[in-house]
């Protein structure tokens, strides 16, 4: 039975700081890029996959979360996350070359990916349906506040002390937590002795790395053949696992939960809100350091007070929703942030550092207040039976829009990049301005489809 008692709160805020730790160095090191490039002499392209390569891999491992939360305790996962984090931020930490940093990020991956789905299935779990809302908006804190202070984090650390310091810092503090977690973890349900289906595992990995790797092509030109070879790959093997899963009699994810189309406008929303999250908080510092020619640590500032200010009002936002229901925070805030996309997009050739600020601050306001309550309705909506399922499907969607955002928006940049016939950094900020520009689209999308999940509903 669920009950809201100290410790199983305790146990969610402890999944919810592991979560927070490891979502933490996603975007810590998009602003020491030259720092990592001058260091082990690799192009922008290849070193911008100890990020993308990253939220790739927290992808692949969170397909396979239903599975995990059937088969073993929230206690086993959570020890295995945290170990299986430590050891790949510490052989970051004293990687000699860029494979064996590209590796520790891959296997920190991990503790990425079993962490996220444990929190949410823990709230759904463990807390009464009542506080769902409230403690949904501290994991969606977790969730958009985490990569949105990375590049401050990573820009102070390198600025006044050393790049590898990051993965010592977060490493000590996962430890702290996890001896937390060790006392407070439980067994929360009985676990399933359930085969798991490796065959769709394996097809749906390649999948999302096929398109990933087709969406990163972009930036070569429309023209390219590898872009529409790869994503014609990645579209027949998402058929074939779309097949297969009807076939199987062993668990990975179960695809009713994509019969309930309410369900599925509401997974777009959350996608496209992260897309626009992770990709802007990309961009952003980039800008800074390229066009306004300040420095690293200026970069990863930037971002520090709309994400704190919005951050702290997270909570406030989930008991929105728990009073007023899931229309007031989703149309207020998509309301909101597609105007902070639009004014990024309209000023997108003349920002300065004091504009990011205030402009970012609204983005964050609107992404806040819809990002967590988006994915609570999407999961109210859901039976029972299918939460754990539906919750693995948007953790996964959520990483992965973490990882095609950067890669578009970067790729976009690019293009005009290599333009020429003017600056590279009066480039950078045309290629910005078209990145915004595109980001405004999104977040019309996003509203269409919160107005379509609603009256699917009824």
């Amino acid at each position: 039975m669920k009950t809201n008692n100290t410790k199983n709160v305790l146990t969610v805020i402890t999944a919810a700081f592991m979560s927070f730790v490891g979502i933490l160095t996603e975007t810590s090191l998009n602003v020491i890029f030259p720092t990592l490039m001058k260091e082990f002499k690799v192009s922008l392209d290849v070193i911008q996959w100890t990020t993308t390569g990253y939220l790739l891999a927290i992808s692949i491992v969170m397909i396979s979360s239903s599975y995990l939360n059937r088969r073993f305790t929230a206690k086993q996962l959570f020890m295995t996350a945290c170990i299986g984090f430590m050891t790949g931020s510490l052989i970051s930490a004293f990687a000699p070359n860029f494979e064996l940093l590209l590796a520790g990020r891959l296997i920190s991956a991990l503790g990425v990916g079993i962490s996220g789905p444990l929190m949410f299935n823990l709230i759904v779990e463990i807390l009464p349906r009542s506080k769902w809302g409230f403690y949904m908006g501290i994991a969606g804190l977790v969730i958009a506040m985490a990569p949105t202070l990375g590049p401050a984090f990573g820009g102070a650390v390198n600025y006044y002390l050393n790049w590898r310091l990051i993965f010592i810092i977060v490493t000590i503090f996962d430890l702290i937590v996890f001896l937390i977690g060790i006392f407070v973890f439980g067994k929360y349900h009985e676990q399933e002795k359930i085969g798991f289906d490796w065959l769709n595992y394996l097809i749906l990995s390649v999948a999302l790395i096929t398109l990933t790797v087709g969406i990163n092509q972009i930036s070569k030109g429309l023209s390219n053949y590898k872009l529409w070879l790869l994503l014609l790959v990645s579209a027949a093997l998402f058929y074939l696992f779309i097949k297969n899963s009807k076939r199987s009699k062993k668990s990975l994810i179960d695809l009713s939960v994509f019969k309930n189309k309410a369900f599925v406008f509401g997974l777009i929303a959350y996608f496209l809100l992260q897309l626009i999250n992770i990709g802007t908080s990309f961009v952003l510092p980039n800008y800074v350091q390229i066009v306004d020619k300040q420095s690293s640590l200026i970069g990863g500032l930037i971002l520090l007070p709309g994400s704190i200010i919005s951050g702290l009002l997270n909570p406030y936002f989930g008991r929105l929703y728990d009073k007023f229901g899931a229309k007031l925070p989703l149309y207020l805030g998509g309301t909101i942030f597609a105007l902070g996309t639009f004014l990024f997009a309209i000023l997108g050739l003349k920002l300065t550092a004091i504009m990011i600020i205030f402009l970012y601050g609204v983005l964050m306001l609107g992404h806040k207040m819809s990002f967590s309550n988006t994915m609570a309705e999407a999961l109210k909506v859901q039976d029972d039976t299918l939460r754990s399922d539906a919750t693995a499907v948007c953790q996964t969607g959520q990483q992965l829009a973490g990882s095609v955002g950067t890669t578009i928006l970067a790729a976009i940049i690019s293009i005009w990049q290599n333009k020429g016939g003017a600056s590279y950094a009066y480039l950078t900020a045309q290629g910005s301005q078209v990145a915004f520009y595109f980001t405004f689209v999104l977040s019309i999308v996003i509203i269409l489809c919160d107005w379509r999940m609603f009256k699917l509903e009824k």
